[in-house]
């Protein structure tokens, strides 16, 4: 499956705005927000695996292969560094018109090219 990089910002937009404090949330009820719905479930929980293994969610993950449950507990600190990097919809839009040059990107270097946009924007660079 491939990792859909619109699910990944508008996951985690979703998470920041909707899960509070010790609370969680199962991936199910969160497809059903606004920047989720137009989503498949699957792209959903896919995205949310792998962001869980980017170290960008804590997220709890029960049950076997066939009946899982995945609640969303909260973004991580490096989870809220790549959104701040990605969360205005022009330096989004520039850091994916970057990473396409080369075809496709990993979370990883798209941090990294996020954070680059941004600090030249600062005059950091």
């Amino acid at each position: 499956m491939k990792l859909n990089h619109e699910v990944v910002r508008n996951v985690l937009l979703t998470v920041e705005e909707h899960i509070g404090d010790r609370q969680k949330v199962d991936v199910n009820d969160l497809a059903k927000f606004p920047l989720l719905e137009k989503y498949e479930i699957q792209d959903i929980k896919y995205t949310v695996r792998k962001l869980k293994e980017a170290r960008f969610l804590n997220v709890l993950i029960t049950g076997t292969k066939d009946m899982e449950w995945i609640e969303i507990e909260s973004l991580t600190y490096q989870g809220h560094e790549f959104l701040d990097n990605i969360r205005e919809s022009g330096i989004w839009s520039e850091t994916k018109g970057l990473a396409s040059k080369v075809g496709s990107a990993s979370l990883t270097i798209l941090s990294e090219v996020a954070a680059s946009i941004v600090k030249a924007k600062l005059g950091l660079s």
